[in-house]
C-alpha cells in the first residue's frame, strides 16, 4: 500500500511515489531551534516496496521548544480528569495495540513526548518489518494510527497490502509532555531537578506548567477507547498503532486501572498487545488480557534502558495436552503432554537459554513436570548448571470438581460447582508460592525464579504482582507453552511495584503458537473458565 500520511508529516510526491517529508518542515507541536531542512538518504522497503526515510545525524541532533501550544492544543483533550467509561458494545471485539519501531528520538534518548520531529530508524523500520511478518497472517478489519510520523510510518509497514478501512486518531499521540519535550534525560535532571526526579519515581502525580500529563494521558485513552469503539461497531478485528506511553494508558483504561499502573506493563519497540472485549450489556465490556508487549525481539536481550541484571520470576504455562487441545476441562487431571505440547516444552526450554535460570519452580502434575524438565535439561546445553527441579503442591492447578473432563462448551456461563476449589482458595495457596519466590529472586540476588505451572496460578500470580483480586482472574488468558516475564525493581518492597515485562509471551514458539487474532472471540477460550485464564 502507498504510504500512510500524517497530517503532521506531509507527503510530496516524487516520481510517482510517496515519500516523507522532513520533518523539520512541521508545524505545530514546539518549534525546531534549526531550521534548515535535513538530508535524507532513502531506502526500500522489502516488506512493503514503499520508500523509508533514514534521517541523518543532523536530523538527530535538532532541538525542540515547546511553544505553549501546538496543532492538538485546539481537540481540548488536556484534561486532568478520570477516564470515561468504555461504551457498550453489541458484539465482541479483538484490539491489537502495537508501538512504533525504534526512532530517531529513541535512539538519542530524547524525551519525545507528542513532539514529531522524530522518525524511524533503520533499525525501527525492520522492527516494524519484523512485525508486519508476525502479524501476516493475521486479518484486520480497521486500521487506527496515531498521526506522529513514527507511528504512522510503522502503521504503513506493518497493515503492508491489507485492505479495509484506516483511520488516523489524534487521540492516539503520545503522551504530552510540555517543556519535557525534546529533552536529554541529564538535561532533564540539570533544568528541572526534583521535578524530573518525580516524573521518574512517581509519574502519577508528576506536574508540569499547571498540567498532569499521566492523569490526562488516562483520560484521553479512554476517549480513544470511546472514538474507535463507536467507530468499530462493525468491525471485530482492530489494528492500533501508536506509542509506548498512550498504550500503555489503553491497556489500562480497558482493564480499570488507575495512572499508578503507569511504567507497570511495559511497551517495546513495536511490540503486540493484544486485548479481548466482550458485550456487557449495557456496561462497559469486559476486558481480557489475550497478550501483552510481545516484542519483535527475544525476550531477554538487554536494552538500552535495561542495563543491569534484575530479579525476575518467569512464570511458564505448560505444553499442550489432549485435554486442552479438544477444549475438555482438565483441571486437576494429569495428562501428559501431546507432541505439540512436547515441541512446545522443547521451545519454551531453547528460550529460557537466553536466562541463567537459578530456580525451577514446578507443579508436581505431569504436564508442567515434563515442560520444566525440559527447561532444565536446556540450561544444561547453555553452558550453565542444570537448575534443580523443586515440585510444589501450591502450583498444582485448580481443582474443578464435577466439571473435570467435560467439555468447556457445555459449562461456558454457568457458575462454578459447590465441590470446585474456589477462586479465593487457588489464590491462597499461589501466594504463598509467590512469597517464595519473591524471596528466592531477592535473597543474595539478583536471581531468576522459572515457575512451570498451569493457566489458573499464572492469572493468580499475575493479580497477586498487580495487586488484583481473585475475581479478576478471568482477566489473563495464556496459551500453552506461554512465557509471562515479571520484574522486580530493586526498591520495591515484598514484591510490591513488580513490573510486568510481557505476558502471554508465544513468538518463540513460532508455527506452534495460537494465532493472535484466531476466530475464537465466541469460543470456549473466553468462558473465563480452566484454559482461557
Amino acid at each position: 500500500m502507498a504510504a500512510i500520511p500524517s497530517s503532521r508529516s506531509p507527503t510530496r510526491s516524487c516520481r510517482g511515489e510517496q515519500i516523507l517529508q522532513s520533518p523539520s518542515r512541521c508545524c505545530g507541536a514546539g518549534r525546531p531551534r534549526q531550521n534548515a531542512p535535513h538530508k535524507q538518504r532513502q531506502v526500500a522497503s522489502k516488506a512493503t516496496g514503499i520508500l523509508e526515510a533514514i534521517p541523518t545525524q543532523e536530523h538527530q541532533q535538532q532541538q525542540y521548544v515547546w511553544q505553549g501550544d501546538d496543532e492538538f492544543t485546539n481537540l481540548n483533550d488536556r484534561h486532568d480528569a478520570a477516564p470515561v467509561p468504555l461504551p457498550p458494545i453489541k458484539s465482541p471485539k479483538r484490539a491489537v495495540l502495537v508501538r512504533h519501531g525504534q526512532s530517531t528520538w529513541n535512539a538519542a534518548g530524547r524525551v519525545q513526548g507528542s513532539s514529531n520531529l522524530a522518525v524511524l530508524t533503520s533499525k525501527g523500520i525492520a522492527q516494524a518489518e519484523t512485525t508486519h511478518e508476525l502479524l501476516r497472517p493475521e486479518r484486520f478489519d480497521v486500521l487506527y494510527y496515531s498521526p506522529l510520523a513514527r507511528a504512522s510510518q510503522t502503521a504503513t509497514i506493518v497493515w503492508g497490502d491489507r485492505k479495509g478501512r484506516i483511520k488516523e486518531l489524534p487521540s492516539l499521540r503520545e503522551i504530552d509532555l510540555y517543556d519535557f519535550q525534546g529533552l536529554l534525560k541529564h538535561e532533564g535532571k540539570e533544568r528541572f531537578g526534583e521535578q524530573y526526579k518525580k516524573w521518574q519515581s512517581a509519574a502519577a502525580s508528576f506536574e508540569i506548567e499547571g498540567h498532569a500529563p499521566v492523569r490526562e494521558l488516562w483520560h484521553r485513552a479512554s476517549l480513544a477507547w470511546t472514538q474507535l469503539l463507536e467507530d468499530a461497531t462493525n468491525s471485530s478485528s482492530m489494528l492500533i498503532v501508536a506509542h509506548n506511553a498512550v498504550n500503555q494508558a489503553m491497556v489500562a483504561t480497558a482493564l480499570g486501572l488507575p495512572p499508578t499502573y503507569f511504567r507497570r506493563m511495559l511497551q517495546s519497540n513495536a511490540a503486540t498487545t493484544v486485548i479481548d472485549l466482550q458485550p456487557n450489556g449495557d456496561k462497559p465490556p469486559l476486558a481480557t488480557m489475550n497478550r501483552l508487549n510481545q516484542a519483535p525481539g527475544r525476550p531477554f536481550i538487554p536494552t538500552a534502558d535495561v542495563e543491569r541484571d534484575i530479579p525476575r520470576i518467569v512464570l511458564v504455562r505448560n505444553g499442550a495436552t489432549v485435554s486442552s487441545e479438544d477444549g475438555i476441562m482438565m483441571g486437576s487431571g494429569n495428562d501428559p503432554l501431546t507432541t505439540l505440547g512436547e515441541i512446545q516444552a522443547q521451545k519454551t526450554g531453547e528460550v529460557l537459554m537466553d536466562l541463567k535460570v537459578d530456580i525451577l519452580m514446578t507443579s508436581p502434575q505431569d504436564r508442567a513436570y515434563h515442560t520444566a524438565k525440559d527447561i532444565a535439561k536446556l540450561q544444561s546445553l547453555a553452558g550453565a548448571r542444570a537448575p534443580v527441579l523443586q515440585p510444589n503442591e501450591g502450583l498444582r492447578s485448580r481443582y474443578l470438581g464435577n466439571w473435570e473432563g467435560r467439555l468447556a462448551a457445555e459449562v461456558r456461563g454457568t457458575p462454578s460447582p459447590p465441590d470446585a476449589e474456589s477462586l479465593e482458595d487457588v489464590m491462597r495457596r499461589a501466594q504463598s508460592v509467590w512469597d517464595e519466590a519473591i524471596t528466592a529472586a531477592t535473597d543474595g540476588g539478583p536471581h531468576t525464579v522459572v515457575i512451570s505451572t498451569h493457566s489458573t496460578i499464572v492469572a493468580a500470580m499475575l493479580c497477586i504482582c498487580l495487586e488484583l483480586p481473585s475475581s479478576r482472574m478471568s482477566t489473563f488468558r495464556t496459551d500453552p507453552g506461554s512465557i509471562s516475564i515479571l520484574e522486580l525493581p530493586f526498591s520495591s518492597a515484598g514484591g510490591k511495584g513488580v513490573v510486568v515485562r510481557c505476558m502471554n509471551y508465544t513468538a518463540h514458539l513460532g508455527r506452534w503458537a495460537v494465532p493472535i487474532t484466531r476466530d475464537d472471540m465466541d469460543s470456549e477460550a473466553l468462558c473465563g473458565i480452566e484454559g482461557c485464564f
